[in-house]
């Protein structure tokens, strides 16, 4: 078996399409979510058959350090040692403090998209230090809107925002062990979550979703968005061999909806 990539939020959108490419390179995918029919349908879409279903909370630290074990025994004990990991799960949507603290998804967002990027990267890092590689990986998907604040979604922003600072601390912390930690910064991609999104602003505005959608493409430069699998190509770039320098950074890939 060969080398193996995790990837949490693998179930759908980016992560799906992460691990398709993945496979086709020849990596082993441990797939990370929730659920487990996402999961397994992933699977299914992977070249190879020595892929593992891993459906864990990845907030939770000894559900996630138990999967690990189980998916791949103790760090270096396994025939594919861990060199890359994609911490890529989260939720997204609008939260709002007036509805009161059972109803607002203040927690619930930045458990899901911080806790969960702080306890995947760290249940993995024994696995990366014990690969015997001289580099390896980690990413965290993050946001364009880490980069600038949209009305009603301060979890959302806020928990993207953070990540970015989780990022550049790991990596101060982790460069000298050869695991570079980096971000990627989507805008919008035609993924689920977006759909939804773009529903939600659709129906606000009394527009059709088409309407709505082609509204969003005619404000980037670009006329379009990005699919997920242009995402993967990203990520398999950063997380590849000839990636050796770029650490503590946002990579932001978002049809110049936010140019630095």
């Amino acid at each position: 078996m060969g080398k193996a990539i995790l990837i949490t939020g693998a179930g759908s959108g980016i992560g799906r399409a992460t691990a398709v490419k993945a496979a086709k390179a020849g990596y082993r995918v441990v797939l990370v979510g929730r659920r487990v029919e996402p999961l397994e349908e992933t699977k299914r879409a992977l070249s190879g058959d020595s892929h593992v279903v891993m459906p864990c909370d990845v907030a939770d630290r000894m559900a996630f350090q138990n999967g690990l074990v189980k998916s791949l025994g103790e760090p270096g004990s396994g025939a594919s040692p861990l060199v890359a990991v994609f911490a890529n799960a989260g939720i997204g949507g609008a939260n709002h403090y007036e509805d009161g603290e059972e109803v607002d998804r203040w927690e619930a967002i930045m458990r899901a998209n911080v806790t969960g990027v702080y306890v995947t990267l760290n249940a993995c890092k024994p696995y990366l230090l014990a690969s015997g590689q001289e580099v390896t990986h980690a990413v965290a998907t993050s946001s364009v809107l880490a980069r600038f604040g949209v009305p009603n979604q301060t979890a959302y922003v806020t928990s993207k925002t953070a990540v970015l600072g989780l990022v550049r601390s790991l990596a101060a912390e982790w460069g000298a062990q050869g695991i570079l930690v980096n971000a990627l910064c989507p805008g919008w991609v035609e993924t689920e979550m977006a759909q939804e999104s773009i529903q939600r602003m659709a129906d606000s505005q009394g527009l059709t979703y088409a309407e709505c959608h082609a509204q969003q493409c005619a404000i980037l430069p670009t006329g379009r968005m990005s699919s997920p699998e242009d995402m993967a190509d990203v990520v398999l770039w950063m997380v590849s061999e000839q990636q050796k320098s770029m650490t503590g950074q946002g990579l932001d890939v978002n049809n110049g909806s936010w140019m630095s």
